[in-house]
């Protein structure tokens, strides 16, 4: 089998068993996130739908306009995001969605993600906040240890395309022991190590995402352009994500920090490995 159709099949493995796992008749809203691991997992969705293993009102919520016509091709019921409820009354918090299911472009060992390799973390994070659960797809090459260790095309930050330029130069101004960006003087959360560096690099690299068969840069559903930021080895990532969105005009970074509850990976001997965060693991040892 070549190294193509080994991906593929380490996609389509994990999509199912995340789908069958998840997905359970109880469900009653679904978020479908976008890439290509996710149209093993709407195919899945088909197939229990023809076996009828799905709740009858099921209503899914798309992340971008890929998994927008993924549903509706698949025939399934599609919702925007503020037509479904807004309040549960548990929690006292905005979680209408049951469960989402979504690709990654890398994921380390506590699950913090990085997403927007196709544009479309925007949507994704919105969705993925709303949800009760997020769980993540993908095959072998995206499971690692820290961000950034497998994944080198930088972290996917969605702007202003009026001022891309100011945004870029300062993104690079950031360097690894920043607590607050030196263009704001608001304080942000830090780890309790706030001392160590938050990434590898002495300061980031920006370049401006171009598109492929059309001239010109990325334009993404919404309208903006996409920075590629470079940062090396991602050592806290929900401070590195706190940085960058602090500047004016990054309407959106790529970095999942501590929201995906489960990760599905597809191996290349054709196992499965189902991880959730480490954290986690070692309170339950």
């Amino acid at each position: 089998m070549s190294a193509s159709s080994l991906v593929e099949q380490a996609k389509c493995s994990a999509a199912i068993a995340a789908v069958d796992k998840n997905v359970l008749p109880s469900v009653r809203v679904l978020g479908i996130g976008s890439g290509s691991t996710v149209v093993y997992a709407v195919q899945r969705l088909v197939e229990l739908k023809d076996q009828n293993k799905l709740n009858p009102d099921l209503v899914c919520v798309a992340t971008s306009f890929q998994s927008k016509q993924l549903i509706s091709d698949a025939g399934l019921r599609g919702v925007d995001l503020d037509d479904l409820p807004a309040l549960d009354s548990e929690q006292r918090c905005f979680k209408s969605i049951d469960v989402t299911i979504d690709g990654a472009d890398e994921v380390d060992s506590e699950l913090n993600a990085i997403k927007g390799g196709g544009a479309a973390h925007l949507r994704e994070k919105l969705v993925a906040n709303a949800s009760k659960k997020l769980v993540l797809i993908a095959d072998y090459r995206k499971d690692s240890q820290t961000l950034g260790d497998k994944w080198d095309c930088g972290i996917p930050v969605e702007i202003l395309p009026l001022a891309w330029r100011t945004i870029k130069r300062q993104i690079e101004s950031l360097c690894p022991k920043s607590n607050i960006s030196s263009t704001s003087t608001v304080a942000i959360p830090v780890s309790a190590d706030s001392a160590a560096d938050a990434f590898a690099f002495q300061s980031p690299r920006a370049e401006l995402r171009q598109a492929v068969r059309k001239a010109g840069p990325v334009v993404t559903d919404n309208g903006n352009f996409i920075l590629d930021v470079a940062v090396g080895k991602i050592h806290d990532p929900r401070r590195v994500e706190h940085l960058i969105k602090m500047i004016p005009g990054v309407i959106e970074v790529g970095l999942f920090s501590g929201i995906a509850k489960e990760a599905w990976f597809g191996n290349e001997d054709g196992s499965i490995l189902c991880r959730t965060p480490r954290s986690e693991m070692k309170k339950h040892e």
